[in-house]
């Protein structure tokens, strides 16, 4: 099952989708904080962080995604080869 927590490697990319694409009615329009914010309650959710954790341009990069070391690369866009 593709969630949050199982899915994606790295915080950082899954959180440069919440300012470009957020809200759904009018992308763009969340503040800074308020993205982080949202950001936070998401991995909350997933159990990635703490229910009354904070993220912020310092944390946000501390966080350790639970697939980090599970992706396994796609051969055709990388140079290492996928086990067999």
């Amino acid at each position: 099952m593709k969630t949050v927590g199982s899915f994606w490697p790295y915080a950082a990319p899954l959180f440069d989708d919440i300012p470009r694409a957020r809200s759904y009615q009018a992308p763009g329009s969340l503040s800074v904080e308020d993205c982080y914010a949202l950001f936070a309650y998401i991995l909350s959710l997933n159990g990635i962080v703490r229910p009354d954790g904070r993220l912020d341009q310092t944390s946000l990069p501390e966080v350790k995604m639970p697939n980090r070391d599970g992706l396994i690369p796609v051969p055709e866009f990388s140079n290492v080869r996928a086990p067999k």
